[in-house]
């Protein structure tokens, strides 16, 4: 089956979470933001069955996850990239990243992702080995709430609209359940 991501590029994700940091008075480190757009691809795969928010590939480092590409162009600075647009749904998938993991140290995100089946394996095949898409879909789908690792239904946040009265509520995206 081919995908199609829902971002033109992994730097659609990496800047605006350096961005969201910014916001926050934080400097987001190089392994920070890696984890995090890890568990953001995975999330997005679990939480939207099986789409892929961006064309990234991870591989498995001793420290964790990284998206060489990205680790590459970001090795001295910030480059200047345009931005493209993205929808509403995708960018509040972003921030409830960030909410959710954004304020753990590089150190807690390591020793988390670590234990995460679609890391260890690749990286008991070897290092820089490529994590599977796929693997990373079933496990952050089946994974199941602990101290360090989410369900993925508790990732994305709410999000605030108005009732026609006026009234705030808290409304989610419909995602009936995929037929095998």
């Amino acid at each position: 089956m081919k995908q199609k991501p829902v971002l033109y590029s992994v730097y659609d994700v990496a800047f605006r979470l350096i961005d969201h940091a910014l916001n926050d008075n934080e400097y987001l480190q190089p392994q920070k933001l890696h984890r995090v757009l890890y568990l953001a691809q995975g999330y997005f795969g679990a939480a939207y069955h099986g789409a892929m928010l961006m064309p990234a590939v991870f591989i498995a480092e001793e420290a964790g996850p990284i998206e060489p590409n990205l680790y590459v162009l970001m090795e001295e600075t910030r480059p200047d990239v345009r931005l493209k647009a993205i929808n509403e749904k995708t960018s509040h998938f972003i921030e409830s990243i960030w909410r959710q993991f954004g304020h753990h140290s590089v150190d807690h995100l390591n020793a988390s992702i670590r234990n995460h089946a679609p890391y260890h394996d690749a990286w008991q095949a070897g290092p820089g080995t490529v994590i599977s898409f796929d693997e990373m879909v079933t496990f952050y789908t089946s994974v199941r709430k602990t101290a360090t690792t989410p369900e993925a239904d508790g990732v994305v946040r709410p999000r605030v609209m108005r009732s026609h009265k006026g009234k705030p509520v808290a409304t989610t995206d419909w995602r009936p359940r995929r037929i095998k």
